[in-house]
């Protein structure tokens, strides 16, 4: 998975809540917006569209007393839910407006701002960081990426220390707990929990909540029988979603928790979606659409009768080579093993995808690498592509691959146009020097392009790669080799992270 970010400072508190709590509220199940343009292909046009839109909010908004300046430049509104939930959310009338609502939407919209206490942006003003409650410090200063001076690495090493010595104070063991939780070990995050508990009377007793949501495909139709599981809640029961794709899991959660949400079905790639819980006292939460895409292919792989389906697939001295357009997996031999981590003997389903500019894979797009930006995964993502990979007994049991014994993909990135003309606006245009220097220093030193070459040698126009681990819900950044300049990569791929 190639996936990058520019650096980027966020806007403190009152954006982040903004964003989180849509993500968290119950709000956002009743207005859910619904795409209903294709891309436009020129500037005027979507200039059009876009005017006409806010046209249609002033009419609505206008008619129960919201100023023309406020929806304008947009403003913020409290609503409380029927659980007593309080909600601050932004109308940002320039997001709307590009999205489109249908005019059911915009009633539905129209009368939760009409029940909520509006703010107008001249009305409020930005609180010092040093005025905040220390555990919004600290998630600002990691949602700030490094503004301060320090990554998050610095930060975790930091504390850890302190942690390590016995002398982290309450909020030093929640920090760390915290970073723990946006990588993905649960365990340890749950072990400094009990600490907290242990030592300082805090972080003991988790709230009771119902989180629900929706499971679609690509084209938004809701998905019945699909599996849904909180992958940073490994001990709460998974659910299934009904014929309208609905899904709701009484779960446990505390205060600034990450919750992770999967959606699984046979003959559909996995699909995710987050929300933090920014606040103590809320009783429901609404996740936002898990989308599930349809595999390019399927090709079955018999590792003891050294079979395998598939024009260009064959078998090897050491595994099964299975390719696609732009990807050549190379599977050892007992590499794809079951849930105790035994090499599985049947045959094996394997289903292949490939996402491009053109198809991105939403649901896995919004998961952030590391947390550390909302959106973190964007514009690389889209442009640059991403191979997947899934593999299923014939009965239908997922299978994965360890992290311990991987797979070797080569891969042909998608579109080497764009990065070298800067298409995209992400950082600069890529030369043929960089793409030579990639080739020269991945000779004899196998997988040293990661995200850290590229920094210290100045390189971030060449995309970093990802493998997403499926049991953790995040992404794990790891080395390829270059091997020439049009792009073709090679690196380890893996489903699972078992170090």
């Amino acid at each position: 998975m190639q996936k990058e970010m520019k650096p980027r400072h966020t806007l403190r508190i009152f954006i982040i809540i903004a964003i989180l709590i849509l993500s968290a509220g119950t709000v956002w199940g009743a207005i859910r917006y619904a795409a209903l343009f294709e891309e436009i292909s020129t500037g005027e046009a979507t200039a059009a569209l876009i005017a006409q839109q806010r046209a249609r909010f002033s009419a609505a908004l206008e008619g129960i007393g919201i100023t023309q300046g406020a929806i304008a430049t947009g403003f913020w509104y409290t609503y409380v839910d029927a659980d007593g939930n309080e909600h601050v959310l932004f109308f940002d009338p320039e997001a709307l407006a590009r999205q489109g609502l249908s005019d059911s939407d915009l009633r539905l919209l129209t009368d939760v701002v009409s029940k909520s206490r509006i703010t107008e942006k001249g009305d409020m003003r930005m609180v010092p960081n040093a005025d905040l409650p220390p555990e919004l410090q600290f998630h600002n200063a990691v949602y700030s990426f490094g503004a301060s001076g320090q990554t998050t690495l610095d930060m975790k090493n930091a504390v850890l220390a302190k942690v390590k010595a016995g002398t982290a104070t309450s909020e030093e063991l929640f920090e760390l707990s915290y970073l723990y939780e946006l990588e993905g070990n649960y365990a340890e995050r749950d072990r400094l929990n009990a600490e907290n508990c242990t030592h300082f009377k805090v972080r003991c007793v988790d709230g009771a909540i119902k989180a629900s949501g929706r499971v679609v495909d690509n084209e938004g139709i809701p998905i019945a029988g699909a599996t849904v599981e909180i992958v940073s809640r490994p001990d709460v029961k998974s659910v299934t979603t009904d014929e309208n794709g609905i899904y709701t899991i009484p779960t446990g959660a505390m205060k600034m928790e990450k919750l992770r949400f999967r959606g699984t079905k046979r003959n559909f790639s996995d699909g995710y979606a987050d929300a933090i819980l920014v606040t103590d006292g809320v009783k429901t939460l609404s996740v936002d659409d898990i989308t599930l895409e349809s595999p390019l292919t399927i090709v079955t792989v018999d590792f003891a009768k050294k079979t395998v389906t598939g024009a260009g697939n064959s078998f090897t001295t050491t595994g099964v080579v299975v390719k696609t357009p732009n990807s050549t997996y190379e599977i050892p031999t007992g590499a794809i093993v079951d849930e105790s981590g035994k090499p599985y003997q049947g045959p094996i389903d394997i289903y292949l995808y490939e996402f491009t500019k053109g198809n991105p894979p939403e649901s896995l797009m919004q998961v952030d690498t590391f947390d550390a930006v909302m959106g973190f995964a964007g514009d690389l993502m889209k442009t640059f592509g991403m191979p997947y990979i899934q593999f299923f007994t014939q009965g239908g049991v997922e299978l994965h691959v360890m992290k311990s014994k991987p797979m070797v993909l080569t891969y042909r990135i998608a579109d080497m146009e764009a990065l070298r003309n800067n298409h995209d606006q992400i950082y600069s245009e890529l030369t043929e020097r960089d793409m030579q220097l990639l080739v020269e220093a991945s000779r004899g030193n196998p997988y040293v392009v990661d995200r850290e070459f590229l920094i210290n040698n100045q390189l971030l126009r060449f995309p970093a790669f990802w493998v997403f681990d499926r049991k953790r819900g995040v992404w794990d950044n790891v080395g390829v080799s270059v091997l020439d300049t049009q792009g073709t990569i090679t690196t380890i791929f893996y489903t699972v992270r078992d170090d």
